[in-house]
């Protein structure tokens, strides 16, 4: 009972830090440590560009290829795309925050199992985070709340930058961000590099 509920505290502390006022993500590029194996990482393939008979446009399959995405009941979330609300249930709280991706504010979606975070580019809100809060769902590859970090590399590979609590995994325009005390992992969360 007692783990559960410095758990519970724990998630309560990382959600009031996913807003700006952390700057944990602007001080991880600055601080960060790379690590490189020789192994590639099972998550980490380079995907060739597609291109249209007019134009060098990425598809959104590409696109999706060359980002950490988030795949839940059939939906898939990608930092950087357009937040399409009628593919997702009702959210249980919607509210605002200063925002970390542009001048201005963000939403915060909050879900049963995870939370968006999204910002108004001008032609409709994209996505800038989303913050796993449910040890029963894991990523795609089958990473949860809970695993240690021992997971963490099997799945994706041990080339990654870390600090202190952290690993970072970069795909494309994407991170996705993975905090853990003791080894075990307390926070997941994809984000978009701008």
């Amino acid at each position: 009972m007692k783990k559960v509920l410095i758990f519970l505290l724990t998630v309560l502390l990382l959600l009031g830090l996913t807003a700006c006022g952390s700057g944990e993500e602007a001080d991880l590029s600055n601080q960060v440590i790379t690590r490189t194996d020789k192994e590639e990482s099972s998550a980490g393939t380079d995907s060739e560009t597609e291109e249209t008979e007019d134009s060098d446009v990425e598809t959104s399959a590409d696109a999706a290829a060359d980002a950490f995405s988030f795949e839940i009941d059939g939906v898939t979330l990608t930092p950087g795309a357009a937040l399409d609300l009628t593919v997702l249930p009702d959210a249980s709280s919607v509210y605002t925050v200063e925002s970390c991706a542009v001048e201005g504010t963000d939403n915060v979606y909050t879900y049963d199992a995870f939370e968006v975070t999204a910002y108004d580019d001008g032609s409709g809100e994209v996505i800038y985070s989303i913050y796993l809060t449910d040890p029963n769902i894991t990523t795609a590859e089958g990473l949860a709340l809970g695993d240690d970090l021992n997971r963490v590399t099997e799945l994706y590979g041990s080339d990654y930058a870390e600090n202190d609590t952290a690993v970072v995994y970069t795909k494309g325009d994407t991170q996705l961000s993975i905090i853990l005390q003791d080894e075990v992992v307390i926070s997941i969360e994809y984000l978009l590099v701008l």
